[in-house]
């Protein structure tokens, strides 16, 4: 350690650079998170079979529903603007990338089923070219061909509501880093009672952070790394959590070293003779428990392993970097705490200990009283509405609203049943069967 606080300066300056380098060399990582980060099933999984099997019968293209709706009704008017639309789309399906079109103006026989009862709502269905654009782009494209369509229009379908989930989860990631921010700033204020202190461990730990995620979006984007949307908030809430969590030890036993030792050099080699092996062992757990997620075989739980990397590259910063604050501040890192950089016992805590030891009912009581009516309070409900993660911001999830309202949630979202029979002398034409 004495070495490492001899070479501090250095050590920064390699940090700095290493932390700029790959953020000039990586690609940014939402935008690969974006490509390939959507969530898959692993191989074997019946849907995914399904989905191999409709692929080989020529089943190409996506779905995708747009949505015209008037709460106070569509008059002549108005249908015969959303009829416009509908030959848009038709006579531009090569350059809106649209395999087919499929309307009642067209065909009749589906009034029923794509007219709602009450005469507020219309649906046109799309089947989209499974190659040569982005979802976005496919997205921009048919609201910029029907830009000057007064009524109201939305846009759903699978891929619409994947690539909103994405920007709301781009979104919550910013989200994220603003609040996982301010609260930790608050905390280590709190704690300290510095204007200095706090800021060290965020240094360290953003500096980590930007590492870090360069260094995954390298590997996610060159060798297959497991990435999802939650990527990224694993990493900003394990690292900012774990980094001031440690952070917090090995900036208090400081305070109590350099009223021991003769030296910052010397208090901060006793700091991590004695709480850097705690820091050090607590992390390598952490480490060994996102390495062991990487090993599951679906790719959310899977992609929890970025955080593996972000927890080494914390270690490494703790034991690097945070060391060059420590000595070149000295007490000057607690400013303008008391003047005293002993250890002094915490009356709350010491109260807390001497009461649980004395009085272990009482101490059960209070415990209860605080967790009881958590307990009574939570109702047990469990959604795997994916779409109450985004809320009706997004047009593809109040497009999906109005359907669900007016249709079934069924029309915009179908589910396709294949049934495959392996015997070639009972089917001879083929190998599978679809039910819608």
């Amino acid at each position: 350690m004495k070495t490492i606080v001899r070479l501090r300066w250095i050590l920064l300056i390699a940090w700095i650079g290493l932390a700029a380098g790959l953020f000039a060399a990586a690609p940014n990582l939402q935008d690969i998170v974006h490509e390939k980060g959507l969530i898959s099933l692993p191989d074997g999984a019946p849907a995914k079979l399904a989905r191999e099997l409709l692929d080989g019968m020529g089943e190409q293209g996506s779905q995708a529903v747009f949505v015209f709706h008037d709460p106070d009704g569509l008059d002549e008017e108005e249908l015969a603007e959303v009829r416009e639309a509908v030959d848009r789309f038709a006579s531009n399906r090569e350059d809106l990338g649209l395999i087919s079109v499929v309307s009642h103006f067209d065909q009749p026989e589906l009034e029923e089923r794509m007219e709602s009862e009450d005469g507020t709502t219309v649906l046109v269905l799309l089947s989209l070219e499974a190659e040569g654009l982005s979802t976005a782009e496919h997205r921009d494209k048919l609201y910029e061909a029907i830009a000057d369509i007064g009524v109201p229009h939305y846009l759903t379908g699978g891929m619409m509501i994947d690539e909103d989930v994405m920007i709301s989860s781009q979104e919550g990631v910013k989200k994220t880093e603003l609040i996982t921010f301010v609260f930790i700033l608050i905390i280590l204020f709190a704690v300290y009672r510095s204007v200095i202190a706090p800021f060290v461990p965020l240094i360290a730990i953003g500096l980590s952070y930007l590492v870090a995620q360069s260094v995954v979006a390298l590997l996610g984007d060159h060798a297959g790394f497991p990435l999802s949307t939650f990527t990224q908030i694993f990493m900003v809430a394990v690292m900012f959590g774990i980094g001031t969590d440690y952070s917090i030890l090995l900036i208090s036993r400081f305070k109590e070293e350099l009223a021991k030792q003769p030296s910052r050099v010397e208090a901060v080699a006793a700091t991590y003779r004695t709480a850097g092996k705690t820091v050090l062992f607590s992390g390598l757990a952490v480490l060994i428990g996102f390495v062991a997620i990487g090993f599951s075989q679906f790719i959310l739980y899977r992609s929890a392993v970025a955080v593996a990397v972000g927890v080494a590259v914390t270690l490494v910063a703790l034991f690097t970097l945070m060391p060059f604050f420590r000595a070149v501040l000295g007490p000057i890192l607690y400013w303008p705490g008391s003047r005293s950089l002993g250890h002094s016992d915490s009356r709350l805590w010491g109260w807390a200990g001497r009461l649980s030891l004395s009085r272990p009912l009482v101490a059960l009581l209070i415990v209860a009283a605080v967790t009881a009516p958590l307990l009574f309070a939570y109702d047990r409900s469990v959604s795997y509405n994916s779409l109450d993660e985004i809320g009706d911001k997004y047009d593809s999830v109040r497009a999906f609203n109005i359907i669900a309202d007016k249709f079934g949630p069924g029309e915009t979202l179908p589910t396709t049943v294949v049934l495959r029979h392996d015997d070639p002398l009972d089917n001879p034409q083929g190998m599978a069967w679809i039910e819608r």
